[in-house]
């Protein structure tokens, strides 16, 4: 040990030549047990033999003390080995940002993937969206014969007012028609006095336009009353025609496409397009031009309705009236200043265009439902306004002021079944409201007595979800079943 540290005291130069040495240290030790001993008596042999067993053991000792030294200087001069289970030191991950849960694109307001389908876009002619192998002549024949209507102060509504719906309606054979391949989203009927032309729009984006008059003579797809078109790339949310301009269809869809279709020009165009869904469509009694879309971007917490005016071309008026989507935006039928709105953030809300602060916006009247509205609307003399909520209830808003409330229980979940809301309408007077009933049936509320009566028919085989009753034509109800158009008429 002594040796091991004198040596620690030397640079390591002279450790490397003190191992290369020790070979030659070694031999030099081990020779004297090598040489024969001297002649020697018996006595002084013995004693020679033990000094040397002596000796022998004291050089082993020093022998493995100097190899142990050695062993010692190599691990000290060699360079140390990389460990083959190296420790990784952990180290913390960062947490994650805060997010709000996952949730559909239609409810984020965003618009559904890209889809593979050709659908043209900007500006294209019928010829390019038609989608029959017919033609569609006969429907812009039909249009261009039909009229339009008068001033809204010089017309009276050619309905009688005297028909009982609970009894008087029903469902021919020849009036049930497949339109299109998937389940109707949205139904209009076109406002003209001479003829049933029902416009309803699918999930696919579809356009289907059925003429309940025309003559079925000619073959499928030239003169039977059906013409589809392919104008949105994703569900419709909408179609709006106004009664002054019946040539010109408006609709919107998911993907935030605001398309007009002109039946005297023969064309379609994207007058309007968003990042964001558009949920609702509606426009002013007053004015064709002016459009009301609720779109899916989001201003602080809100969702956004917006004023689109079609000569300008552009978006003039923008206001934050609910917390989520809005799922229908209609207006009143005699003052064009008021409107009511239903959301899925379960509020019915009236407004008054003209006061609206676009800060803290203020509503005339608010109604609140125990889950979201799927829709509200007017009744034809606007002194009533209709409500259809997740909550199973139509609601009915009723005097001066709306402020009578009458509330009627209504089992509306139609979600297990992959089908669209139900949204109760009005009828040709405030008598009646029709919605759909899980029984393959239409129901027909009396507003007189709050009662339900359903009207069911060998021919309703799917779950009627969409109405739209005819303007101008009394007993003229459609409502759409899956792809299915079904008009029921005065019996």
């Amino acid at each position: 040990m002594k040796l091991l540290s004198l040596f620690n005291l030397l640079p390591e130069s002279c450790y490397r030549r003190y191992i290369s040495l020790l070979p030659l240290l070694l031999s030099f030790l081990l020779a004297p047990l090598s040489m024969a001993p001297p002649k020697k008596t018996k006595t002084m042999g013995l004693d020679y033999e033990q000094q040397r067993q002596e000796n022998i053991k004291r050089n082993r000792e020093m022998i493995a003390s100097i190899l142990h030294q050695k062993s010692q200087l190599a691990s000290i001069l060699s360079p140390p080995k990389a460990n083959k289970n190296p420790i990784n030191k952990r180290t913390k991950k960062p947490n994650p940002p805060l997010s709000t849960p996952r949730q559909s694109l239609r409810f984020r307001g965003l618009p559904p993937p890209d889809s593979n389908l050709n659908v043209p876009t900007g500006q294209f002619s019928f010829t390019d969206a038609f989608v029959d192998s017919g033609t569609y002549r006969p429907l812009v024949e039909a249009t261009f014969f039909t009229g339009e209507r008068r001033e809204h102060g010089n017309i009276e509504k050619e309905v009688h007012l005297r028909l009982d719906a609970r009894v008087d309606l029903g469902l021919k054979k020849e009036n049930v028609r497949r339109v299109v391949g998937e389940s109707i989203t949205i139904v209009r009927f076109l406002p003209v006095f001479s003829r049933s032309i029902v416009i309803s729009g699918n999930k696919k984006g579809y356009l289907g336009i059925w003429d309940a008059d025309l003559n079925r003579e000619g073959g499928k797809g030239i003169s039977d009353g059906l013409f589809v078109f392919f104008p949105h790339r994703s569900p419709v949310s909408g179609i709006s025609v106004h009664p002054s301009s019946v040539r010109k269809v408006y609709s919107s869809c998911y993907y935030g496409d605001l398309c007009r279709m002109d039946m005297e020009k023969e064309m379609f165009d994207i007058i309007y397009s968003s990042d964001f869904c558009i949920f609702s469509l509606s426009q002013s009694p007053h004015d064709h031009n002016s459009l009301f879309l609720d779109l899916g971007a989001r201003l602080g917490s809100h969702f956004i309705i917006k004023s689109f005016d079609e000569r300008a071309g552009r978006i003039i008026y923008e206001w934050e009236l609910h917390n989520q989507m809005v799922n229908t935006i209609d207006f009143h039928p005699e003052n064009s200043n008021m409107l009511a709105t239903s959301s899925t953030d379960g509020f019915v809300r009236i407004w008054d265009l003209r006061c609206i602060d676009k800060v803290k916006p203020k509503s005339l009247k608010e109604v609140a439902h125990n889950g979201a509205v799927h829709s509200a609307y007017f009744s034809p003399t606007g002194n009533g306004i209709v409500s259809t909520s997740i909550d199973n209830t139509v609601r009915i808003l009723s005097g001066p002021h709306f402020e009578h409330l009458s509330i009627i229980m209504h089992n509306n979940q139609t979600g297990g079944r992959m089908l669209p809301s139900f949204r109760a309408i009005w009828g040709w007077n405030d008598s009646y409201i029709f919605i759909g009933n899980t029984q393959r049936a239409v129901d027909v509320i009396s507003t007189e007595d709050n009662i339900t009566t359903p009207l069911q028919s060998e021919y309703l085989t799917n779950i009627p979800c969409r109405f739209a009753t005819h303007p101008y034509k009394e007993g003229h109800l459609a409502c759409a079943a899956g792809p299915k158009l079904y008009l029921w008429t005065k019996m």
